[in-house]
C-alpha cells in the first residue's frame, strides 16, 4: 500500500522489539536453551508447553510495567517462577531466578531482525535522524542492537529504565522530544505496540505508524482514543510514507 505522508517529518522515534529486532524469535531460542540446559522437561510436556505458560503471564506482567504498578525485580521474578509454579515445583522462585540468569547470558547474542528492517533502515538513514524509544532494559537492548548489527544506524537510544518512567506515560515522549530537539509535529513514531507506541505518541501530539503484524507485543488489545495515523503489515511499507 502506498501513502503520502501529510508532513514532512525531521526526527523518526523507533520501538525496537518486534519492531526492528526479532524479540520474541530471539527470546525462544534462548529460552529453548535453558530450558534443555536446566532439564525442564522434568516438570513440562515440552518447551512449547513451557513456553505457553509463561507467555500467558509475561503479556499481563509487562502490561502492569508499562503502566508503572509492578517494579522490574518483580516483573522478572514472577514471569520465570509463574511456570513453575503452574507445575507445583518447589523452590520455584529459586529455579526461577537460575532460569533468567542463564536467559541473560543469551538474550543479548540474538542476531535476528524483523523482515526488511535492514533495508529499511539503510534507506531511512540518509533521510532522517532516528532514535530508538524502548521500554526495554538498559542493560540488553545496546547489546542486542550490536548484536543485530543495526547500532550505528541511529542518533541516541532512549530507555524507559533511564528516566524513570515507560511508555505510554508522556514524560518519555516530552524527554524525547527534548533530546531531539524537535517539535512534536516534526516527528514519527513507528512501533507495534497500539498502547505503549502509538496512544502514547498520540497523547502528545506526535504522528505514529502501527506495525500490524500478528504475534506483536503486549498491549495491542486496547481502546484507542483515535485511529493510527498509519499503518502497515510489512516495514517495506514504510518507504511509501518515508
Amino acid at each position: 500500500m502506498t501513502f503520502v505522508a501529510v508532513k514532512h517529518y525531521k526526527v523518526l522515534f523507533i520501538d525496537l522489539d518486534n519492531t526492528l529486532y526479532d524479540f520474541t524469535g530471539n527470546s525462544r531460542e534462548a529460552y529453548r536453551a535453558v530450558y534443555s540446559l536446566l532439564d525442564y522437561d522434568r516438570w513440562f510436556d515440552d518447551f512449547e508447553h513451557y513456553y505457553t505458560i509463561y507467555e500467558e503471564y509475561n503479556l499481563q506482567l509487562w502490561a502492569l510495567y508499562a503502566e508503572g504498578k509492578i517494579t522490574k525485580d518483580k516483573l522478572n521474578a514472577e514471569r520465570y517462577a509463574h511456570p513453575l509454579r503452574v507445575m507445583q515445583v518447589c523452590d520455584a522462585e529459586a529455579i526461577g531466578a537460575r532460569f533468567w540468569d542463564e536467559a541473560m547470558k543469551r538474550l543479548p547474542l540474538g542476531s535476528r531482525l524483523m523482515p526488511h528492517a535492514r533495508e529499511v533502515l539503510e534507506y531511512l538513514r540518509p533521510r532522517y535522524r532516528m532514535y530508538i524509544l524502548s521500554n526495554g532494559f538498559a542493560e540488553l537492548q545496546s547489546r542486542k542492537m550490536q548484536s543485530a548489527g543495526i547500532e550505528n544506524f541511529f542518533d541516541g537510544v532512549i530507555l524507559s529504565e533511564d528516566i524513570g518512567v515507560n511508555k505510554p506515560n508522556p514524560l518519555i515522549f516530552h524527554h524525547a522530544l527534548q533530546v531531539a530537539g524537535v517539535d512534536a509535529s516534526e516527528v514519527l513514531m513507528i512501533g507495534d505496540n497500539l498502547e505503549a507506541d502509538i496512544e502514547g505518541a498520540s497523547r502528545v501530539g506526535i504522528d505514529q505508524v502501527y506495525y500490524d503484524i500478528v504475534g506483536a507485543t503486549c498491549g495491542n488489545a486496547t481502546s484507542l482514543h483515535s485511529s493510527p495515523t498509519y499503518t502497515i503489515s510489512s516495514l517495506l511499507e514504510l518507504k511509501g510514507i518515508l
